[in-house]
């Protein structure tokens, strides 16, 4: 679901302080979405989406696209650490 990979964009990336310095849209809301309180709207994931752009299709689809630059925060993370064992 979408909402569950907003939530876990939004555990790894940032807090609900720089969201709302980031596009506009009230902490508290984040919060509220983060917890299961609110539902998402349209609004928070093009703010998302605009923050974001390479997760633009795993966050709507849940699929990734590397050869197109769509990726997801575990594609991008598992491939810092391979690409950190190469330099070892």
């Amino acid at each position: 679901m979408i909402k569950d990979r907003l939530i876990t964009l939004f555990n790894k990336e940032r807090t609900s302080v720089w969201f709302e310095k980031e596009t506009g849209i009230d902490r508290y809301r984040w919060g509220n979405v983060r917890n299961g309180k609110a539902r998402i709207t349209d609004a928070e994931i093009e703010a998302v989406i605009a923050l974001f752009p390479q997760y633009a299709l795993w966050l709507v689809t849940g699929k990734v696209a590397p050869e197109s630059g769509q990726t997801s925060p575990e594609y991008d993370e598992s491939h810092r650490s391979l690409a950190g064992q190469d330099a070892g």
